[in-house]
């Protein structure tokens, strides 16, 4: 894949990215933020796929 594809590079593990968002996703992983939680046991998520997946 041409590296003008994945124009969005992580500045830890400089792994690219075609969209901005997967890579604003992405460097949760490094910052260990988890900006999502459950109302029901504070559990915490960087994600809301996995939120999601945890309220069912």
């Amino acid at each position: 894949m041409e590296n003008n594809a994945r124009p969005y590079q992580c500045h830890d593990c400089h792994r690219a990215f075609a969209r901005k968002h997967d890579l604003q996703r992405h460097s949760r992983v490094h910052t260990g933020l988890k900006p999502y939680s459950c109302a029901g046991c504070k559990k915490a998520f960087a994600r809301t796929d996995a939120l999601k997946r945890h309220l069912r």
